[in-house]
């Protein structure tokens, strides 16, 4: 009889375990339950790396920005402020370019703040969406629509995903990336890959995305990628 598995909780971790005591095991189920305890450890603590490190980069940019727009002494630095940020910092990883990515990932995700404790002040906050070529896209009263929340957004994809998807105008074509890649769990590559093809214009959704109800919300939207049976129903090949 196979033993129950148990579920070992922290901090937003999980690690399942079974309790051996009653049964017996071979030599093979104790490689096996090595190898899978150890792999389980490992995946947890990657997703508890990247939750981390978008969390960090999205400090970054609200630091950025608020220095940008009332740091006392900003007018010394102006347009070499990055550059000199990289040098005076001087951590591994913490470059100029990295620096622009986690300002524009603070201007573009200010929803980001759900994930904080408490609420930080932010003074140019309601500047932080900017809808671009919103007559060729959607209305603005509609935009708060296509908005996917920061507590999904940092459970579900990576800085390196949300790189790739920020290099986007389009506010929609945002949210439908992003949708996309959550629920069909793509790979920075696989994204990539769809991004390349335009897969958003092909679903048809960029050209009247009002007539697409079943595009308003989050939970009712239906996976259009490769990989989901609703892609034959729509005609996308890639």
């Amino acid at each position: 009889m196979a033993n129950e598995v148990k579920r070992y909780l922290h901090d937003g971790m999980e690690l399942p375990f079974e309790d051996w005591s009653k049964t017996l095991h071979s030599f093979n189920d104790l490689a096996s339950i090595v190898q899978t305890t150890h792999d389980a450890a490992q995946s947890s603590a990657v997703k508890a790396i990247n939750r981390m490190q978008t969390m960090r980069n999205w400090l970054i940019g609200y630091y950025i920005v608020e220095f940008e727009q009332h740091g006392k002494d900003r007018a010394e630095y102006g347009t070499q402020l990055l550059k000199k940020l990289e040098e005076r910092v001087d951590r591994k990883g913490l470059t100029t370019t990295l620096f622009k990515w986690a300002r524009k990932f603070y201007r573009l995700y200010p929803q980001m703040m759900e994930n904080l404790p408490i609420p930080i002040c932010a003074t140019v906050m309601h500047q932080l969406q900017p809808i671009e070529n919103k007559e060729d896209t959607i209305g603005a009263s509609m935009m708060h629509q296509f908005v996917t929340p920061g507590k999904t957004i940092i459970s579900h994809l990576s800085f390196t995903h949300l790189r790739e998807i920020m290099a986007l105008d389009d506010p929609l074509a945002r949210y439908f990336y992003e949708q996309e890649c959550i629920k069909c769990t793509w790979s920075v590559r696989e994204l990539r890959r769809q991004i390349s093809t335009n897969l958003y214009v092909r679903a048809g959704i960029s050209a009247n995305p009002e007539s697409s109800p079943a595009w308003i919300t989050t939970s009712s939207f239906l996976p259009i990628c490769c990989n989901c049976p609703t892609k034959r129903r729509l005609r996308i090949f890639c």
